[in-house]
């Protein structure tokens, strides 16, 4: 009977110790921030130059940002959006629907190093042509910090690895519908 309790005991000491080990180890922080009726109006740069003539973005969304700190450090951030809107030529009133989600997300190495993630889609049809113009896919990018900082105080780096797969249709297939 005594070597039951015994056993007992050890096994509750070893689980107790078990839980309360990454307690102590690290103290993890998360928060999380939400926005609604974010409204996004902007010159539409890429849909621009591809045009030659100026194109502006309309587009309402929502996204959700949650980040994660160990012992007051921030490691990581990651945000999670949805835009709907459209791209507009404000020279003559045509427009194109716009619609975009995804996620962004940036793991804050201890070397300063950033690993900056982003997945998601993006895609503008037109009623009889389908979609013109889009996105779907990832894009990676490993930042290193150069030890120096621009005119603003804020570091500068390097890209030491960047990749991207998935299927990118450009900008210009909006153009016809826009002119």
């Amino acid at each position: 009977m005594p070597a039951n309790r015994l056993i007992r005991a050890a096994s509750f000491a070893l689980l107790a110790a078990a839980l309360a080990a990454p307690a102590v180890l690290a103290s993890t922080t998360v928060e999380v921030e939400r926005a609604s009726g974010i409204n996004l109006d902007t010159l539409a740069f890429g849909v621009t130059a591809a045009c030659g003539f100026t194109v502006e973005l309309h587009s309402v969304g929502k996204e959700v940002t949650t980040r994660r700190y160990d012992d007051g450090v921030l490691v990581s951030e990651t945000s999670h959006l949805v835009y709907d809107g459209y791209l507009l030529n404000p020279a003559n009133g045509k427009t194109v629907t716009s619609k975009v989600a995804g996620a962004d997300t940036t793991i804050y190495l201890a070397d300063g190093t950033l690993d900056v993630r982003s997945t998601g889609t993006t895609h503008r049809n037109v009623p009889g042509a389908g979609l013109v113009s889009g996105f779907i896919g990832r894009d990676r990018v490993v930042l290193a910090p150069t030890g120096e900082l621009d005119e603003d105080g804020f570091p500068i780096y390097d890209a030491v690895d960047e990749s991207s797969s998935g299927q990118f249709l450009g900008n210009a297939g909006v153009c016809e519908f826009l002119d």
